[in-house]
């Protein structure tokens, strides 16, 4: 049930505040360019990261879970309600559920580096509650799946059916918790997270050679473009079904990103244009001063430039060259 805007005016002031701390294209090109990790410390501190001194012993993945960690203690110690805001959370959980299983069919322990902390039940909890087959702190939704995915799984050993069960429990959940906020900015974000999803899996599975009813398993509900609008016209080229996502406003993506699969075997172009459409639509949020819809945003918008952090870091780890690891950046919120 929505609530109303005035319980949500000190949560919204307080993070609209670090919206100020974002950073825009030119501070992303900056640490981009930076010569060194002093360079690149001395630039996080301006937009409030504070010191990073894992860069200095190579540990990346450790300074970005801390931050997306800190986030996420900002995001919840603020709001109302934690659960509110717990569908964003929820492909971490759902992540970490699929991690354990896999491991546990495979009879080892799973690896920590595999599970993600930033979820909104701790990766410890989960290992224990999968372990146990205790559901008794699980949604509904997370303990059908489970059950379900080990009776797939010993059936056809086949551990694709794991993540294909988790992943339409997740969004299904998802989206029940988007129309239970019931705010139009959430339920329509959604929307379009599965409207993306389910067009990245129409390039894959038409890159591997699949058929149609291969994609109906994989399709997730709820999106703005229908099932049929790809299994009907499954045999056209990219480009003509670029044309027909013209209403959804997807078409560039479809039409850029899949040539560039086509032509270099590379998902990463198509990766960014799904992640900066998201953007777009995120930054529509902008002109809602209260409410749950400029916390939503913010937290997008914070997570898109940590993801960026990790291209950086990587990037300058390897020695890419600036231009090539700019040109691999997601679009900003600012």
């Amino acid at each position: 049930m929505r609530k109303p805007l005035e319980e949500y005016t000190f949560a919204a002031a307080y993070i609209g505040s670090y919206v100020n701390k974002l950073m825009d294209k030119q501070a992303l090109m900056r640490l981009a360019q930076a010569k060194d990790l002093a360079a690149i410390e001395s630039i996080l501190v301006d937009f409030g990261y504070g010191e990073a001194k894992e860069l200095y012993d190579g540990d990346i993945e450790y300074f970005i879970r801390r931050e997306q960690n800190r986030l996420i203690r900002m995001i919840f110690s603020t709001v109302p309600k934690k659960e509110e805001m717990g569908l964003f959370t929820l492909p971490m959980d759902y992540h970490n559920v699929k991690v354990c299983l896999k491991s546990e069919f495979l009879g080892i322990t799973p690896d920590e580096n595999n599970l993600v902390s930033s979820g909104g039940v701790s990766e410890q909890k989960i290992m224990a509650m999968v372990k146990e087959r205790n559901y008794t702190h699980m949604s509904s939704y997370m303990k059908c799946a489970i059950e379900d995915a080990v009776d797939a799984f010993s059936r056809s050993r086949d551990p694709q059916l794991i993540d294909l069960i988790l992943d339409k429990a997740c969004y299904e959940e998802m989206y029940e918790m988007a129309l239970n906020v019931d705010v139009d900015f959430i339920i329509n974000l959604v929307k379009k997270q599965l409207d993306l999803l389910n067009l990245k899996s129409f390039v894959r599975l038409k890159q591997m050679g699949k058929s149609w009813n291969v994609f109906e398993k994989v399709y997730l509900e709820h999106g703005e473009v229908p099932m049929s609008l790809y299994t009907s016209h499954w045999e056209e080229s990219y480009s003509q079904i670029a044309e027909r996502l013209k209403p959804y406003k997807l078409k560039e993506v479809m039409e850029k990103g899949a040539a560039h699969v086509v032509e270099k075997n590379d998902f990463s172009v198509l990766e960014k244009l799904c992640a900066d459409t998201l953007m777009e639509y995120n930054k529509t949020a902008k002109y809602e001063s209260f409410g749950i819809a400029p916390i939503a945003a913010y937290w997008l918008a914070k997570e898109v430039e940590i993801d960026n952090l990790r291209i950086i870091l990587l990037g300058k780890k390897v020695d890419l060259p600036p231009e090539n690891i700019i040109e691999r950046l997601r679009e900003p919120y600012v």
